[in-house]
């Protein structure tokens, strides 16, 4: 009977490398040899008995297509080259043997005298190339059924031959990315061995592609159950278990792996990216963190510091708005950000990736140091020149101190090195803006859209404004003057039809709404001076009719309204007259 397979190579190349056996292999060279020593006596016991059951195993394999045996003279031919005797073989000696004489399969196998009974033990092929073993079961017989013994192994070696002929095309149809093929083969072969990591590694692998990782990481801890310190599969479940959120898990099969390479800087980084790249930026930045101490460990640093970046942005609290306060762990975050990021940039120079110079700059601003967030832009800026991003970066902390001009000046040294910056202009005008500043705003908008720039987005800008600050109901502090004189301003640009329609609704809206609030004593004057708002509402509200009904308005109903205070305030004139 077949003894259960056990591949103790870890190396997916080396996987592939035992289907040797196969008859597929054969079939493209001469047929493989196999070195069969005697078997080994326990100590003290006589030999002859196992070099006749050898024999036997020879010439039974010899009459396989796909396989040869070593005969026994050319192996004690081979042994002499080396100062050996046929009796002093061990397993460990004839595996190393094997590859010298270009063997491609090896056999051990022990035996010991029980009265009139022998019983053989450590039953094993190997394949020498890749350290792939596969062991049988050991059995015990009658000290004259040498041939029976020697046909029991045989039977066994063929169904292994037959067994890797399907582990053969589990690696095959992987190659060939035929991933249902390849599920179904490497399953088969595990039906028959399910101690077969090789095949199972593959199985994990192929069900990896078909998008099934749950099912991949438990055959992947299936390997490592069996092989604690399997290198591919404890990089494979450190990846699978990260892209599953599970995250603890993630970092202890990557925190195994590196125990087999504790000093290799670039196994971690690789696996920190891989950790960051499947959503855990947390474990990337503390993977890295925990190879620091050794030499070189400033290569790690500027990684370390992107990772922390990323994790803090991943810890903030969604609908958090700029200068919030953040809680202590994202801020922990952002300054080992900065930490990690300033110490490779004080060994780096400009060598150092601008984008990581950038993510200071915005630590800083984020844990509101950002007046030491503008001296790093500075000072980083002497290094890199005008480098636009890290402008524009230096832009934004310059605003947070209130310093808009010279934010809007930073802005400014972008356009002459990139006029085509994406929203250069519309983020110069909305300086101004949020800086309650619109008429410095204006103008700049005007020389924008005179260079090209998109007049409905500076349009935009300002009915954003107006809207909030001036018409938006939901403002118990707005204030309609604002409203209506922003969208005056933004009717003053060229606007594509439908723009042109919302804002001649909302500025018509507006002064509706302050013609109502004027009137509201019903007297004389009052009516005098609410009639003229009513007579320029009524133009623009019918000029922006087909925009009402986009924010829930039935533009006839306001007309309408507009028209019948119009009609009051008339009648009020004339009897005040």
């Amino acid at each position: 009977m077949l003894g259960r397979l056990k591949l103790a190579g870890t190396a997916l190349a080396a996987l592939i490398i035992a289907p040797v056996l196969t008859a597929e292999s054969a079939s493209a060279q001469a047929r493989v040899r196999v070195l069969v020593p005697d078997l080994f006596p326990t100590e003290g016991q006589d030999r002859g008995w196992g070099e006749d059951v050898s024999e036997d195993l020879r010439d039974m394999i010899n009459e396989l297509s796909t396989h040869q045996p070593i005969d026994r003279d050319d192996i004690k031919d081979q042994l002499d080259e080396f100062d050996m005797d046929m009796d002093e073989l061990t397993c460990i000696s004839t595996i190393q043997l094997a590859p010298q004489i270009n063997a491609g399969v090896a056999f051990c196998a022990s035996f010991r005298v029980e009265g009139d009974n022998r019983t053989i033990y450590d039953i094993e092929f190997r394949d020498p190339n890749s350290a792939t073993t596969f062991p049988m079961e050991g059995f015990t017989v009658h000290k004259d059924e040498k041939e029976e013994a020697a046909q029991r192994i045989a039977a066994s070696f063929d169904e292994l031959v037959q067994t890797l002929r399907t582990r053969d095309f589990c690696f095959d149809y992987a190659q060939q990315e035929d991933w249902e093929a390849s599920e179904r083969t490497c399953s088969q072969v595990l039906e028959v061995n399910a101690s077969d990591t090789g095949a199972r590694y593959q199985l994990a692998q192929t069900l990896r592609q078909l998008d099934r990782n749950e099912e991949a990481l438990a055959n992947v801890e299936q390997i490592i159950e069996i092989d604690p310190y399997h290198e591919d599969a404890l990089n494979l479940a450190g990846y699978l278990a990260t892209q599953l959120d599970q995250s603890d898990k993630g970092r202890e099969y990557y925190g195994r792996y590196l125990e087999v390479n504790p000093n290799a800087d670039a196994v971690r980084r690789r696996i920190a990216y891989d950790m960051y790249t499947a959503g855990d930026a947390e474990g990337a930045m503390l993977l890295l963190e925990d190879g620091l101490e050794g030499e070189g460990a400033t290569d790690l640093m500027g990684d370390l510091g992107s990772y922390a970046m990323e994790a803090a942005r991943q810890a903030t609290p969604e609908g958090m708005a700029p200068g919030d306060q953040l809680p202590t762990e994202v801020v922990a975050l952002y300054q080992k950000a900065i930490d990690a990021l300033t110490g490779a940039f004080e060994v780096q120079g400009d060598s150092m990736e601008v984008g990581a110079v950038r993510n200071v700059v915005s630590a800083y601003v984020q844990i509101g140091q950002t007046a030491e967030g503008v001296a790093f832009a500075e000072e980083a800026l002497g290094v890199y020149g005008d480098d636009p991003a890290l402008l524009s970066v230096y832009s934004t902390a310059l605003q947070r101190m209130d310093r808009i001009d010279d934010a809007v000046q930073a802005l400014a040294r972008i356009e002459a090195i990139d006029p085509e910056y994406p929203d250069l202009y519309a983020r110069q005008a909305n300086l101004f803006i949020a800086a309650d500043r619109r008429d410095d705003a204006l103008p700049l908008m005007q020389q924008a859209v005179q260079r090209g720039a998109d007049p409905n987005r500076m349009a935009q800008l300002l009915f954003s404004d107006a809207y909030s600050k001036g018409l938006d109901s939901q403002n118990p502090n707005r204030n309609l003057d604002y409203g209506i004189e922003g969208m005056e301003m933004a009717r003053s640009f060229d606007l594509s039809p439908e723009l042109q329609a919302q804002m001649d609704f909302w500025h018509g809206y507006g002064l509706y709404l302050k013609g109502i609030a004027v009137q509201e004593p019903a007297t004389l004057a009052s009516a005098q001076s609410s009639l003229p708002l009513f007579e320029r509402s009524l133009p623009l509200l019918r000029a922006g009719a087909s925009y009402a009904p986009s924010v829930g308005i039935n533009p006839d109903q306001i007309i309408g309204n507009v028209e019948q205070y119009m009609e009051i305030q008339n009648a009020i004139i004339r009897r005040g007259r």
